[in-house]
């Protein structure tokens, strides 16, 4: 579960800048909204909001960049670091800096970390006193070694030394889950909540396996029906129906036939082996191997049409919005029923705002221990009667292209005032400034 992400020197964040997900307790709607079943009270949610340009998608960048450090051996080898550095600026030689507190398996975690362009020049990783005791240290690592609780001595110091010397742009955290050298199992616990736990969804985030997970997984089958019926878009059920690949050939209208056919045969030779075809990121279906015979999946649409008739369409009849929903309900699955940390970029992106509003709804009222957290341009989603608490609401603006994050809990708001209203009038800030052109 995250608890709070600070950003400095990355993309458009310039100074210091402080997302988190801890409620105002003096707040009293939605207390649904609050997990309180731990030693911290933490959001369920939020939404951020702002103009375009502001900074919204590069707090998601951010959250995925730490991530991607985290668990992948090779990611800063193989970007070009500079780029990520705040380049608005005459001359610049801080280092990126990041820092996220997050809570795994009853335990709080506080992992920072400091990059150059060739190296990583800190990384640290502590269990949390959350403010009420001093932080416990789990390994502090620079350039040239790592500090233990408890040094190593001997040939075993100077291994890790050696390992963090020829491996200066990859992590402890990923160096030690694939040579444990850190005793310590905390160290192996913050590394699962990164890979297992935290969820980043981009704006272009496709799945290929999603016909595959589908037929695979009930429960994520029933779950999409359970949204598509609760928010009403006119689809009676999604089913995934699965025909041999020489008898779908005979019905088919696929107009490559002949160049599918020849790839199969020299790609496809093994159970579990799977090939999608993705047209405008839509899953037009997926071929793999079952019980020795290959075997096309696709999904199929019940839609709702006249005096009660339900007709069957396949997903190129589907509008943009319905499969983008269908895209992001695999990761709302994880956020609702096992918990898992979801971030999602421009989450109404394709979406119309009811149905978005419907959607928001449906997790806000779900019995759930995880978090959806989402950038969006929907203001209707500013409901605090219905929808969002304030202190679930953030806003970005840019001033001298760095960006600014703050949450609305630094207003003081009545319960029963307008958050649509006022953002429209421009009582919060971070609102698009537009100039009528001159004709």
């Amino acid at each position: 579960m995250l608890l709070r992400v600070i950003v400095q020197n990355f993309l458009s964040f310039f100074e210091p800048v402080q997302f988190d997900m801890f409620p105002n307790m003096k707040k009293e709607t939605f207390e649904s909204h609050i997990y309180r079943n731990q030693q911290i009270p933490v959001l369920k949610q939020a939404a951020l909001l702002g103009p375009n340009g502001s900074g919204k998608s590069n707090f998601v960048k951010a959250v995925n960049f730490i991530q991607s450090i985290a668990t992948q051996k090779n990611f800063l080898e193989k970007i070009n670091i500079s780029k990520y550095f705040f380049r608005l600026t005459e001359s610049n030689n801080q280092p990126i800096s990041m820092a996220i507190e997050f809570c795994k398996d009853e335990q709080y975690f506080i992992y920072i970390i400091d990059i150059l362009p060739t190296h990583i020049e800190k990384e640290e990783l502590y269990l949390s006193g959350l403010g009420k005791e001093d932080n416990k240290l789990v390994f502090s690592r620079t350039k040239e070694g790592v500090s233990l609780p408890k040094m190593p001595e001997g040939t075993l110091l100077e291994a890790i030394r050696k390992m963090i010397i020829s491996n200066p742009l990859s992590s402890l955290l990923v160096l030690n889950n694939e040579f444990p050298i850190i005793e310590d199992e905390l160290a192996k616990t913050a590394f699962q909540w990164f890979n297992d736990d935290l969820e980043v969804v981009s704006i272009n985030t496709t799945a290929p396996g999603l016909i595959d997970l589908m037929s695979r997984n009930e429960e994520i089958l029933q779950f999409t029906n359970n949204i598509f019926s609760e928010i009403g878009i006119g689809i009676n059920k999604v089913k995934v129906q699965s025909e041999p690949l020489d008898q779908w050939l005979t019905h088919t209208d696929d107009n490559n036939k002949s160049d599918l056919t020849k790839h199969l045969e020299q790609s496809l030779t093994k159970e579990n082996e799977i090939i999608t075809r993705m047209q405008h990121k839509k899953n037009l279906f997926t071929i793999s191997i079952e019980d020795g015979i290959k075997t096309v999946k696709e999904f199929i649409f019940e839609q709702l049409g006249k005096n009660g008739y339900v007709g069957e369409m396949d997903i190129l009849a589907q509008s943009d919005g319905t499969v983008r929903l269908l895209t992001l309900i695999p990761a709302i699955y994880d956020a609702i029923s096992k918990g898992k940390t979801v971030v999602i970029d421009e989450i109404d992106n394709s979406i119309h705002p009811k149905l978005m509003y419907a959607l928001i709804e449906y997790y806000s009222h779900a019995k759930t221990s995880g978090q959806l957290i989402y950038t969006t341009h929907e203001m209707s989603l500013l409901d605090q009667q219905n929808l969002l608490r304030p202190d679930e609401i953030w806003l970005t603006e840019k001033k001298d292209g760095a960006t600014n994050m703050y949450s609305l809990n630094e207003f003081k708001l009545h319960n029963t005032i307008s958050i649509e209203k006022g953002y429209r009038e421009g009582r919060y800030g971070a609102n698009p400034h537009i100039e009528l052109l001159d004709k």
